[in-house]
C-alpha cells in the first residue's frame, strides 16, 4: 500500500504542475493579444495621415515627445532623458481642458532613460498636456507644478 500512496503523491504534484503551466500559458496568450492589439493602436495613430508630432523640454532635463491624431481620438505620448526618481515617485502624464486636469497615465522608464510610449484618448476640449511628479502609485489631479507643459494640436 505504501507504493500506491507514494505513486498517487506523484500524479497529484503531476496534476498541479501541469494545471500551474496551463494557467501560466493561457496568462501569456492573453498577454501576448493584449500587446498586439496595443501595437497596433500605437502604429494607427503614428501612420495617421493627420499625425502631428510636438517635442517639449521638460524643466528638469529631457524631451517629451507627442504625437496627436485627432482623426483618431488618440495620442501617443514618450519622453527621453528625463531624470532618474526615487522609488516613490512616477511622472504622471495629464490631459488639460477647460474642466481641469484628468490623468492620462503614468510613465514607465525603459533602459536607456526613455519611457515605454503612454496611449491616451483626448477628449474634443482637451487643449494641453502636462508631465508632473507624483506619488509612485499616481494621483487623481496634480500636486505637483509641471515640469512639461504642451499645447495639443488641434487638426
Amino acid at each position: 500500500m505504501k507504493g500506491g500512496r507514494g505513486a498517487a503523491g506523484v500524479v497529484a504534484v503531476a496534476v498541479a504542475v501541469a494545471c500551474a503551466f496551463g494557467v501560466v500559458a493561457y496568462a501569456a496568450r492573453r498577454d501576448l493579444a493584449e500587446l498586439r492589439v496595443r501595437q497596433a493602436d500605437l502604429t494607427a495613430v503614428l501612420a495617421a495621415p493627420d499625425a502631428e508630432t510636438v517635442r517639449e523640454p521638460a524643466t528638469p532635463g529631457g524631451t517629451g515627445t507627442l504625437v496627436v491624431s485627432r482623426a483618431r481620438g488618440r495620442m501617443v505620448f514618450t519622453s527621453s532623458g528625463l531624470p532618474e526618481l526615487p522609488r516613490s515617485r512616477r511622472y504622471e502624464l495629464w490631459l488639460m481642458g477647460p474642466d481641469g486636469a484628468r490623468p492620462a497615465g503614468l510613465l514607465e522608464r525603459t533602459p536607456g532613460g526613455i519611457t515605454a510610449p503612454v496611449l491616451a484618448a483626448p477628449g474634443r476640449a482637451d487643449d494641453r498636456i502636462a508631465l508632473t511628479i507624483e506619488p509612485a502609485t499616481g494621483s487623481p489631479r496634480p500636486t505637483t507644478t509641471p515640469i512639461l507643459l504642451a499645447a495639443l494640436p488641434s487638426t
